[in-house]
């Protein structure tokens, strides 16, 4: 059995498409941590949201923070994505 030396790959500027989908991931990554943040917020439990405690209740929640959490970086992000996309 003969193995073969891995093949270097060439260093090369990303395309446009890759670059967008890297403003997506950022995003995305920002949109992350603004959900864990609202979680973190809401497990505080200040007081009654009216949903209750059952299984469908937290499913609620989860997705209501999802969606926040993906509002709030698209409209008014903290800059984490940027500070992802930005080259050093």
């Amino acid at each position: 059995m003969e193995v073969s030396p891995p093949r270097a790959f060439p260093l090369v500027r990303p395309p446009a498409a890759t670059k967008a989908s890297a403003a997506d991931t950022a995003q995305r990554f920002e949109a992350l941590i603004l959900e864990r943040l609202l979680a973190s917020a809401r497990a505080a439990r200040l007081g009654d949201d009216g949903l209750g405690d059952d299984a469908g209740a937290a499913r609620t929640r989860e997705l209501t923070d999802r969606i926040r959490a993906e509002a709030i970086a698209r409209a008014a992000p903290l800059g984490l994505a940027r500070a992802l996309e930005s080259p050093r």
